[in-house]
């Protein structure tokens, strides 16, 4: 049986001087232990978790709790230190996570890894000054990576994002930038020149694979990927689509995502919704404009009635009085690209296919479009700020290097 949920989490003393409370798996720091300054955030945090029946927002992180406390409790936690004290690497992980909190809020994968990159360097050289975090305790890190047998690129992008910290600390003043130039010197990993396995080469899906998989999906999910597979939009723009977010007032509807990956950039993001991608959206658009066109909670009442129609043995009179009155996970308002992704997974086992991904259908349209137009075309409909990112997804078919070889020059005889 699951412990039950306390009502009213501790409060602990962390190892960076400052108080630390975890509730939901997210660490909220309150400050200078001990003092009234960290009693008084644990106090609000304590209310705001009671007040939501034991859970807290998403969005609710460290830097709300300031605005909830009056000006002289104001000073951000992340800022709290130990007077006369060195800036270990302890206390720059914790500053720069609650830094993090803010800015990934909404990239939970992103978070996630920061956490875990946050723990693994407090756990092995949180007590180091950060001046002697140098290139081989950089090395040293990588390779308990490499060890655990993460891929050699994910090794790469887990030492960027630790030379990113230092980079941070250096812009809040916290470290020397010569401790962080020091750290820019390691080299990432070449092919060949390590023992960390290489990723597996993410290849466009078969569309024959794709049209056994569908025949198992709700209409919903059918609808979602039927637009895929014509927009070769990111599955997060996908899962975020909204009647208003649609302009219909021309000949070919816009899609205009409320957010994407390079929104913060300032890159406009314009999506051409038409043909067999139009088709399958104008059932999923007769709901108020701020609703999501794609609902799981309608794809879950699908299937349940489907259930229930194919049923042999008597049905019962009422379904309402047969369901459950608080179901462990409930169906959200949309679609995640986690909850889209497991759906497919589910959909390949049924029809008994190899699995395939969502953004393999991402891969697939610029790979196509690539081949019948151009690169130029398929960085447009993808999305792409830099045109070497488009030919990562869109890798050119044998059959035009076969074409191209043909019609190369020859020195004859």
């Amino acid at each position: 049986m699951a412990r039950s949920k306390s009502s009213q989490p501790s409060i602990r003393y962390h190892i960076s001087g400052q108080s630390v409370c975890t509730i939901q798996g997210r660490d909220f720091y309150l400050g200078k232990h001990g003092t009234p300054e960290s009693l008084a955030r644990y106090a609000l945090l304590i209310r705001e978790y009671q007040a939501n029946e034991l859970s807290l927002p998403e969005d609710f992180t460290s830097d709300a709790l300031r605005e909830l406390l009056p000006r002289e409790f104001s000073q951000p936690a992340a800022k709290v230190q130990l007077a006369d004290s060195p800036t270990l690497l302890r206390h720059l992980t914790v500053a720069f996570l609650t830094h993090a909190e803010k800015v990934y809020a909404k990239s939970k994968a992103e978070l996630s890894r920061i956490r875990q990159i946050c723990r693994e360097l407090e756990s092995h050289d949180g007590g180091v000054h950060v001046s002697d975090y140098g290139p081989k305790k950089l090395k040293e890190q990588r390779e308990r990576w490499v060890t655990s047998g993460k891929c050699r690129r994910y090794c790469n992008r887990l030492t960027c994002l630790v030379v990113s910290i230092f980079e941070w600390g250096v812009s809040e003043e916290m470290i020397e930038e010569s401790t962080w130039n020091r750290l820019t010197t390691v080299k990432p990993l070449r092919e060949g020149q390590t023992e960390a396995p290489e990723s597996v080469v993410r290849k466009p899906a078969c569309l024959n694979v794709v049209r056994a998989t569908v025949k198992e999906l709700s209409p919903t999910l059918k609808a979602m990927v039927r637009i895929h597979v014509c927009t070769g939009m990111r599955p997060s723009e996908l899962c975020s689509m909204r009647p208003c977010d649609i302009d219909r007032t021309g000949d070919v509807w816009l899609y205009r995502p409320a957010t994407h990956k390079n929104k913060s950039k300032g890159h406009d993001r314009v999506i051409p919704i038409l043909g067999d991608a139009r088709e399958a959206i104008e059932n999923y658009l007769n709901r108020p404009s701020q609703a999501y066109c794609f609902s799981a909670s309608e794809s879950v009442a699908w299937w349940q009635a489907k259930k229930r129609s194919e049923r042999k043995s008597k049905v019962q009179p009422s379904q309402e009085s047969r369901a459950v009155e608080s179901p462990r996970v409930k169906p959200g308002e949309k679609y995640t690209q986690d909850s889209y992704r497991r759906a497919i997974a589910r959909a390949c086992k049924r029809a008994k296919v190899d699995q395939w991904y969502p953004y393999q259908l991402r891969h697939l349209n610029l790979t196509e479009v690539r081949d019948a137009l151009s690169a130029e075309h398929a960085q447009a409909i993808g999305g792409h700020s830099r045109i070497d990112m488009t030919n990562t997804y869109a890798k050119a078919k044998i059959g035009k290097a076969i074409e191209a070889a043909r019609h190369a020059p020859t020195l004859g005889e």
